[in-house]
């Protein structure tokens, strides 16, 4: 008896060194990748830095009490997102907005894609056109321009996970995914009444996803939605169309 439970202690401290060692290695992952996203986004936000501090020249004809929209975007699915707009000059404003992302979707063998819990972030940086020569100085109308997007998003540990009696189970690192996006925006923006606001446009673009985990391999092709442009054992590249409708309530100050 006293053999046996000698050996059995042996037996067992070198999983539990392992599973420790895992334990640690997925928390340096999720600090590392975090660490990635975070320098990713803000190099992405240097280009357009510029035309977000400019002010335009042409802006004698700013109404003040107009010129600041902040928004609430409640039929914006898996997210909670709120943005802010400024005019810059007569003619032309810069939006910004995050969201916090809670939900996000995989294929699936139904035609509809299956939803998943995440926890990320969802930046948008756009830059609008209005072309009502009525409402110039204030965002008001009908306006057009480009939108740019990154979105970071952590997996639940359990979206990869198979039955352990399926034979090609194993070890799946969690799945992080980056990705950026250039849409072109066209919608219109209106004044309720007081100093609300409602606004609905649609945006038409790509998307490019980088997608992260340990171990998965065909899993990532086999899962997320998009087309593969690159494959490897522990990562993938897909590109998808982004196409965007948003309704939005706002107050102006």
């Amino acid at each position: 008896m006293k053999h046996n439970f000698t050996a059995t202690c042996k037996a067992g401290i070198p999983r539990l060194i392992l599973k420790d060692r895992l334990k640690t290695n997925r928390m340096k992952d999720s600090k590392k990748y975090s660490l990635r996203a975070f320098w990713l986004m803000l190099l992405l936000m240097l280009p357009l830095s510029h035309t977000f501090a400019q002010d335009s020249n042409d802006d004698s004809l700013i109404d003040p009490k107009y010129d600041r929209i902040l928004k609430l975007h409640p039929l914006q699915i898996g997210e909670v997102y709120l943005s802010y707009e400024k005019m810059r000059s007569n003619t032309v404003s810069n939006e910004l907005g995050l969201s916090y992302v809670y939900r996000s979707y995989l294929k699936s063998g139904d035609f509809l894609p299956d939803d998943v819990k995440v926890n990320g972030v969802h930046v948008r940086m756009s830059q609008r056109y209005y072309t009502s020569r009525k409402r110039e100085g204030m965002p008001f109308g009908f306006f057009h321009g480009p939108l740019f997007g990154y979105r970071f998003m952590v997996f639940e540990e359990s979206v990869f996970d198979r039955p352990l009696e399926d034979p090609n189970s194993r070890f799946v690192g969690r799945l992080y995914q980056n990705s950026l996006e250039l849409n072109y925006q066209l919608g219109g923006q209106f004044l309720l009444g007081g100093r609300f606001t409602a606004e609905v446009s649609a945006a038409l673009g790509a998307r490019l996803k980088y997608a992260l985990a340990k171990g998965a391999d065909e899993l990532l092709t086999e899962n997320i939605i998009g087309h593969a442009l690159v494959a490897e054992e522990n990562s993938a590249i897909f590109i998808v169309p982004s196409p965007q409708l948003n309704v939005s309530v706002g107050y102006t100050f």
